[in-house]
């Protein structure tokens, strides 16, 4: 059956959880691992889902075969800055051009963007993608494991809402443009907010750091320490991801913390004016 294309609709959100699923649990297959996981949480995708439809319909598309869904794009737009949170096409439906088409729509949404980035998984042919963009490619590492010997410092507390006016400033800082209600929806699904005040801010969920962002080096430290070590008092394996050169604060941290480094995290593709993106680790969901 010929491949459509359409705008998402509300009625998509959890074919397209199931879809996403489907992609990563393959993903794995394919790269050998002996063990699939860890999964996303479904609640916790379709309220990123549902903000991203809500807040960016224009980079919201979705692929059609034989009245199914066979792939997802999904790109966000905040003050001239483009970023893609999602891309995934169904595995009987890959190779077949539905993915390419997908990131061209994602991207027409960001044309006239002054920056944009992408976060890609170790996957080559998403690797192949995004370097025929004409964008800049940053390798990355993660940082996996139990936080040892570590400590939080002080100064660093549990924010909320009110908090969002500094997230916003520090955002603005680091990359020029606030996440704004993409923090809201961050802590409406569950993240911690730690807060250094007036210095950044760090979210996580479970045992993953899923966005950091400080005015300077040493304020992120701070933050990482103490996120790794409320992970370490929970008794948790932290996950720290997109560790690119620009931010060798957070491999000495994680180093620090006696965790290990892998070198198969994928890569941060920028293009374009993004601020100096460090102190900084993006979010996977909202860049």
């Amino acid at each position: 059956m010929s491949i459509t294309y359409r705008p998402m609709r509300e009625a998509d959100l959890r074919p397209a959880f199931d879809l996403q699923l489907r992609s990563f649990i393959d993903l794995d297959r394919r790269r050998g691992a002996h063990e699939v996981g860890p999964l996303p949480d479904p609640d916790i995708a379709l309220l990123r889902f549902r903000r991203l439809l809500e807040a960016d319909p224009g980079g919201a598309w979705v692929a059609e075969r034989d009245g199914a869904l066979a792939g997802v794009a999904l790109a966000l737009l905040r003050d001239g800055f483009w970023g893609l949170s999602l891309l995934v096409v169904d595995p009987p439906a890959q190779g077949g051009g539905a993915g390419r088409e997908l990131l061209a729509r994602a991207w027409e949404y960001g044309d006239a963007a002054r920056g944009h980035v992408i976060l890609s998984s170790s996957d080559p042919r998403a690797i192949r993608a995004y370097a025929r963009l004409g964008m800049e490619l940053h390798p990355a590492i993660a940082a996996k494991g139990r936080p040892q010997g570590i400590a939080e410092p002080d100064g660093v507390r549990t924010g909320g809402p009110d908090d969002l006016p500094l997230t916003e400033s520090v955002d603005r800082a680091v990359r020029g443009a606030a996440h704004g209600g993409d923090v809201l929806a961050m802590l409406a699904s569950g993240h911690e907010l730690l807060v250094a005040p007036e210095r950044g801010y760090a979210l996580l969920r479970g045992g993953e750091l899923r966005l950091l962002a400080a005015f300077e080096d040493e304020a992120a430290r701070e933050l990482l320490r103490a996120a790794l070590a409320r992970i370490a008092q929970r008794g948790e394996d932290a996950n720290v991801q997109f560790i690119t050169a620009r931010q060798q604060w957070a491999a000495e941290v994680c180093v620090e913390a006696r965790l290990e480094l892998e070198a198969d995290c994928g890569c941060v593709f920028t293009r374009g004016d993004v601020g100096p993106l460090a102190p900084y680790l993006p979010s996977g969901a909202y860049l």
